[in-house]
């Protein structure tokens, strides 16, 4: 009898996540298109930049600019489309609706999670081609590489939940979410290796999930098998996961009254 009470419940959820997934897929069409795009307008940028440099770019060093330009979309889409879809659902008072409902309230949060992680996937696909074309190094797409990319989206989906539920509107979600960025962008490793960086910057670099993601994803890109770091890299971000996770459980609330 619990067992098909526990089924049931899955089910419900599971059916719950998918029509909200829908929902936020047809709310967000335009934006979702239009931030998939510009997610590929800086990584795309920063291939080119460095194919007219007057330097030449070994395979390690091209792998560290794909996978660099592929956590840059990542962060961009899930940390910002997620908040503003979030601060739209409350403006809307969306919240308020949803808790009048007989529903789980994760279903509403995961699908729109989901919906704004539709987004990652062309700049996901195009980067590697295209860097692998004009670098002309091979990259392996495996299993554990795909695994890291979605611990990597749901991570800072939930970074961007937390900021969605946080913000009193459009602007401060904005702003949080472009210091976030910029932040992921230029002080973290994206582009470069974190050897270069002093030892006191490496440390700080070590509490954040942002080099975990990108060391195990270089390795793996570069060498088509994972080794101990890889899997010790995942042990950790799905602790970081976790903590994202019992942030976004305390922040994220149907009251969404300030």
């Amino acid at each position: 009898m619990e067992n098909e009470k526990m089924i049931t419940s899955v089910k419900n959820f599971l059916l719950e996540t998918w029509i909200y997934f829908n929902i936020g897929i047809k709310q967000q069409k335009t934006l979702i298109v239009i931030t998939s795009l510009f997610s590929m307008v800086i990584p795309l940028g920063v291939i080119i930049m460095m194919c007219m440099m007057p330097v030449e770019i070994d395979k390690e060093t091209a792998i560290i600019y794909i996978s660099g330009n592929m956590i840059t979309s990542i962060s961009n889409l899930c940390i910002t489309t997620l908040a503003q879809i979030l601060i739209g659902i409350r403006s809307r008072h969306g919240f308020e609706h949803m808790a009048t409902l007989p529903i789980s309230r994760w279903s509403p949060l995961l699908g729109n999670l989901l919906s704004s992680a539709v987004s990652t996937i062309p700049a996901l696909i195009v980067m590697p081609i295209i860097g692998q074309i004009v670098f002309g190094v091979k990259v392996y797409i495996n299993v554990i590489v795909i695994l890291l990319i979605m611990l990597g989206v749901v991570i800072m989906a939930g970074i961007g939940a937390v900021i969605g539920t946080c913000s009193d509107n459009y602007q401060v979600s904005e702003t949080i979410s472009m210091i976030m960025m910029f932040f992921v962008m230029f002080a973290t490793p994206v582009y470069y290796s974190i050897e270069k960086l002093p030892v006191i910057v490496q440390l700080f670099q070590r509490t954040l999930p942002f080099i975990y993601i990108l060391e195990a994803i270089r390795y793996v890109m570069l060498h088509g098998s994972a080794n101990e770091m890889v899997y010790r890299n995942i042990v950790i971000l799905f602790i970081y996961l976790l903590i994202v996770l019992f942030f976004t459980n305390r922040f994220f609330n149907w009251n969404q009254k300030k």
